[in-house]
């Protein structure tokens, strides 16, 4: 049997990603990316969606009997209602994992700006060659903190985890929420955020992470500590946010992922644009050329295995 494979979104991909086909009998189509009132079009003959960033909700996935397979090109499952596909067999792959030290290289890159701040300078030395700022012989414009020796806590225990935790001799400990995770590097959210010098975003976003950090944890931080969020934007209070930075409550904020995606120009957080203690990018944390040909790479194998299960499974029940 030949399966048809509908890759929802091309358009993320860089131009350098080589995206193979799966090892079975298939036909395929794709598209550069699929609007809500697009989907039933492009899926009404798929067996197999194969999504970089489009989310599977139940109100289309039930006009869609013929699907059997969904193929996320992404670590977690939150674009797709997996309650419904479980109840309804349809198998949810997606590709834990795939870009760990890619988030936590992209991690480190933002800690070090906001505490270094190189690209500040930069734009500093941009205004005086334009005669907007001073020339003098010392610039005392940006602070500049050392990294070393300053408490970086995490939240989230997966692979980006470690590859954070070996950051510039910095002290490293994670939030140990509910007593899921101990030991000696592990602390009490609140003791964490008393105590840390910088916090990392790390984790997926569930009912239990959303809006985990919100102003009244905000206001427990110390007023020069920053908050780093490559996991999921939900998970911070961006309101929140806003007002402890423009407070003065916080020495740095910079974040991958925000709650509403893609980022939209009237997205409140571009009041802080023009800050040089704060950093807004376009959930790239994750698209290194290296990264994402692994992460295609790998999707697409999760299809070639769902097929020749699938395919396994029906000769043992002809035999």
């Amino acid at each position: 049997m030949s399966e048809h494979i509908v890759l929802l979104d091309d358009e993320g991909l860089a131009p350098s990603t080589r995206l193979k086909r799966p090892d079975c009998a298939h036909t395929w189509q794709q598209f550069a990316y699929t609007c809500p009132e697009q989907m039933l079009d492009h899926l009404q003959d798929a067996t197999i969606a194969f999504t970089c960033s489009v989310p599977l909700r139940e109100e289309h996935l039930r006009q869609l009997p013929k699907l059997k397979m969904i193929s996320l090109a992404l670590t977690g499952r939150d674009i797709v209602d997996v309650d419904y596909c479980d109840a309804h067999g349809i198998e949810v792959a997606s590709v834990p994992g795939y870009a760990a030290n890619t988030v936590a290289e992209h991690s480190l890159a933002m800690i070090l700006e906001l505490f270094r701040r190189p690209a500040a300078f930069t734009r500093l030395m941009r205004q005086v060659h334009a005669g907007e700022k001073p020339y003098q012989n010392i610039y005392f414009n940006h602070r500049i903190r050392d990294v070393r020796d300053k408490q970086l806590a995490i939240i989230g225990s997966g692979p980006i985890a470690p590859h954070l935790a070996r950051a510039f001799g910095m002290q490293v400990l994670f939030e140990d929420r509910g007593g899921k995770r101990q030991g000696p590097d592990c602390r009490p959210l609140a003791e964490l955020l008393r105590s840390c010098d910088v916090l990392s975003i790390n984790c997926p976003l569930t009912p239990a992470t959303y809006n985990l950090i919100d102003a009244a944890q905000l206001a427990l931080m110390k007023p020069d500590a920053v908050v780093v969020n490559t996991g999921r934007g939900g998970v911070v209070n961006e309101a929140a946010l806003i007002q402890a930075l423009q407070a003065g409550r916080l020495g740095g904020v910079a974040l991958d992922v925000v709650e509403q995606e893609p980022l939209h120009p009237s997205n409140p957080l571009f009041q802080l644009i023009d800050r040089d203690d704060f950093l807004l990018n376009p959930h790239i944390a994750w698209s290194s050329e290296d990264a994402m040909q692994q992460l295609m790479d790998s999707a697409v194998d999760n299809i070639s295995a769902f097929v020749a299960r699938q395919a396994n499974a029906k000769r043992i029940r002809s035999a």
